[in-house]
């Protein structure tokens, strides 16, 4: 059985979480409970724990500062955050430390518990996985993303497909890898190594040439300023848009244009 400890400062909340919960149905048993990270702290040190599951505003210790102490000390705990708020910071602080996943009070009054645990599971498992692994060699790089797209489940493949979703349909907002790994519900370390792997390039190289290809296509079909170019290309800094276009065309937007119109044949 999967060892559970559950962290929340609300008794009511934390006795009401563990007797709804399907445990037994997903190979989970609940262990043990504390009232903040302190007490937790004591419990781990006496007790191994598999999954630990915690609120992160708590008096005390914080969820937060809770997921610090394990990650230096219990490298091995799975950790998910239990939240009933929907603070965006906290969150994204807390996958930044690692915690593979987040339950909502939304689906928690949505009875969605069976699908909540064994997303958990799966992301355990798929955790798990990815830390066993071991770097691939290039020579083997066709065959290495091929063995990608069958490592991964069905729902990380559908995760990466809406990221790209979400990245294609919002050049022109600002796109941080942590924030599109939160819509996607996924971890910011775990998202990263499944977009490299199944896109084939990194989070960062993919907006960045999708940017520069949509550039591209405005510079070609509009007479429209190069500041104004840059904005609709999600780049408000219209010298670093020239900085970065030139590092992937090797000429700045502005010679560019003109090759394209030099190269149109004449209406005459």
């Amino acid at each position: 059985m999967i060892k559970v400890l559950v962290v929340d400062d609300d008794h009511l909340v934390r006795r009401g979480f563990i007797s709804m919960m399907p445990w037994g149905k997903y190979g989970l048993e609940v262990v043990g409970e504390a009232g903040n990270g302190r007490k937790a702290l004591e419990f781990l040190a006496e007790q191994d724990v598999d999954l630990l599951i915690t609120d992160l505003a708590m008096p005390v210790m914080s969820g937060i500062e809770l997921m610090k102490q394990v990650k230096q000390t219990k490298r091995d705990i799975h950790m998910v955050v239990l939240t009933f708020h929907q603070d965006f910071e906290l969150i994204q602080e807390a996958l930044r430390l690692g915690a593979l996943d987040y339950i909502t009070k939304v689906e928690l009054e949505d009875e969605q518990m069976d699908e909540v645990l064994q997303r958990i599971v799966q992301r355990m498992q798929e955790q798990t996985a990815s830390a066993a692994m071991t770097p691939k060699p290039e020579l083997a790089a066709e065959e290495a993303m091929e063995d990608d797209g069958q490592r991964y489940s069905a729902e990380v493949r559908a995760s990466i497909k809406r990221a790209v979703e979400l990245i294609r349909n919002g050049l022109q907002e600002e796109l941080h890898l942590p924030e599109v790994a939160l819509r996607v519900n996924m971890s910011r370390s775990y998202f990263s190594r499944c977009f490299h792997d199944l896109v084939g390039k990194t989070f960062n190289d993919y907006v960045r040439e999708l940017r520069v290809e949509r550039a591209k296509s405005l510079l070609k079909t509009t007479s429209r300023n190069i500041g104004w170019v840059a904005a609709q290309s999600g780049y408000p800094n219209e010298k670093y848009f020239g900085k970065v276009f030139r590092e992937l065309t090797g000429v700045l937007p502005s010679e560019f244009r003109k090759m394209e119109k030099s190269h149109k044949p004449s209406s005459n």
